[in-house]
């Protein structure tokens, strides 16, 4: 686990990306034999055999929630700032931020680079309002947290997703020049009401085939309530937003907000390797999200049975492979008999 948070920890550095990146490992056990020289069948068999590559690393739940501890969490916590009920959107309001360059521009580079939090939550009930179980799932280690992508919106005063857009690299040297852009656009309006947001987004989450995934596992165990699965992607949003200094004209609406949503970091799921991080493709989402659920299915299953409500982590993980496995229900249940027996 040493040698993991080593290597993940120049992306959460000070500021410095260090481009160095591990070589895949090497095979182990002994080289093949060469063949005998007389031998035609050997030797034009070794001539037009491919060379096979290193295999990927596979999904180890203990070393990737390893490389979380490398995560600076402390500056997610912004003096003042107010997280949404839904704990997306974080809003700060400081005069220092909405009014100078030189104090946004850091702010923003320093929030950009940290990750969003998905999660998943599984609630099963019945008869309406009887919770049978309540589950939540920090899905953050899935992410490859060595690798993003900067996005920019070319129209700057437009929602992102409205303007056409700019991909860059992680160590683009441009990005520092396109955030300073629209940050110098952004405080030199002298408007009352306006907001700067930056955006976390996670791209290639196998959502679908996860949910699939438990509404069979809800099932295998005979479960027959109603399902409600949910994807959420929290600390997804930074907002820094000046707001008219009257309540009336707040009420009344004198001032129309005006966004600006330029700067977005874009991450993918980890799938062993860095191979597929170029292209983002929905088969590195899939195979990632394949090799967490094998791993995760028995763990989620006793979670389940037992009707647990919070959240799911890496210690009933270890319970599990230690050789926790609740008895399976003899019977179905969670049934709205009010339905059942009509």
């Amino acid at each position: 686990m040493a040698e993991d948070l080593k290597s993940s920890a120049h992306v959460w550095g000070d500021g410095k990306i260090d481009q160095t990146e591990e070589s895949p490992p090497a095979y182990s056990g002994a080289a093949p034999e060469e063949p005998i020289a007389d031998d035609p069948v050997a030797s034009a068999t070794t001539r037009t055999e491919p060379r096979r590559s290193a295999p990927r690393a596979a999904y180890d739940p203990v070393k990737r929630f390893g490389t979380l501890a490398a995560i600076p969490y402390h500056k997610y916590d912004i003096v003042d700032g107010a997280l949404s009920s839904d704990k997306i959107s974080l809003t700060v309001k400081h005069s220092d931020l909405y009014s100078h360059p030189q104090h946004l521009l850091p702010f923003v580079l320093e929030q950009a680079v940290l990750p969003p939090k998905p999660t998943l939550r599984i609630v099963g009930s019945h008869c309406g309002d009887r919770v049978d179980f309540d589950i939540t799932l920090n899905l953050t280690h899935l992410l490859n947290l060595r690798n993003y992508k900067w996005r920019f919106n070319s129209a700057q005063v437009t929602p992102l997703l409205s303007g056409s857009m700019v991909m860059c690299d992680r160590d683009d040297s441009s990005v520092p020049t396109r955030i300073a852009t629209s940050v110098k656009q952004f405080c030199k309006d002298r408007g009352e009401n306006k907001s700067f947001t930056m955006t976390r987004t996670v791209e290639g989450m196998p959502t679908e085939m996860l949910a699939g995934q438990v509404r069979n596992l809800a099932a295998s165990v005979k479960y027959r309530g109603l399902l409600r699965i949910d994807f959420t992607d929290e600390r997804s949003k930074v907002v820094v937003h000046k707001q008219p200094g009257s309540w009336f004209s707040n009420i009344l609406g004198l001032h129309p907000e005006k966004k600006y949503a330029s700067v977005e970091t874009v991450w993918n799921p980890w799938s062993g390797s860095d191979e597929g991080s170029e292209h983002g493709n929905v088969d590195v989402g899939l195979r990632a999200g394949q090799e967490w659920w094998q791993s995760w299915t028995s763990t989620i299953r006793n979670a389940i049975i037992v009707k647990h409500r919070g959240n799911i982590g890496i210690e009933d993980w270890i319970e599990t492979r230690m050789g926790r496995v609740e008895a399976e229900p003899r019977v179905e249940w969670g049934r709205d008999h009010s339905v059942y027996d009509r």
